[in-house]
């Protein structure tokens, strides 16, 4: 009995630390234009990111504005639960698909839509740097017209 109480201890002890390894990326996030590698796609003027994440789940809700954006200004709310399941979200007119799930201690979204040209695939990668401080955004974009890639960071607002 003495020996499976040690067990269910260092268990239990172990699950907490690994719990402990995911990040939690709650918060108000701000682009940086200045430090983000936007490679050929258009800059935005202002990018804020705010992230309700509770255990699995994550709602994104993000407000573009500048020349970048139809209109000059673009909000969307997400979600996301990091279990690997499909959800489905509204980004503007469009219906899109997403799959969202832990490698490490990085975030990894990945995103399905149609096009006017045909299908296209995203991929999201969040890090936490700098103490929690920042947020790197990985991104891959597949599709119909080639292949592009960002590396977009993000300062976490007090």
């Amino acid at each position: 009995m003495k020996s499976c109480t040690i067990l269910l201890s260092i268990w239990l002890l172990s699950s907490a630390a690994v719990a402990q390894d995911k990040p939690n990326f709650s918060g108000t996030w701000a682009l940086d234009t200045v430090k983000s590698d936007f490679g050929e796609l258009p800059v935005p003027d202002t990018q804020t990111n705010v992230i309700d994440h509770k255990d699995s789940n994550i709602k994104l809700t993000q407000t573009i504005r500048g020349q970048a954006v139809p209109g000059g200004e673009a909000s969307s709310e997400r979600h996301y639960t990091s279990d690997g399941k499909e959800n489905s979200n509204k980004v503007g007119e469009q219906d899109v698909k997403s799959t969202c799930k832990w490698d490490g201690k990085q975030l990894v979204i990945g995103t399905k839509l149609e096009t006017p040209y045909g299908t296209a695939e995203i991929k999201d990668s969040w890090e936490l740097t700098d103490g929690g401080k920042q947020m790197v955004v990985t991104r891959n974009f597949k599709g119909p017209q080639g292949e592009r890639n960002q590396r977009l960071l993000f300062n976490k607002q007090q």
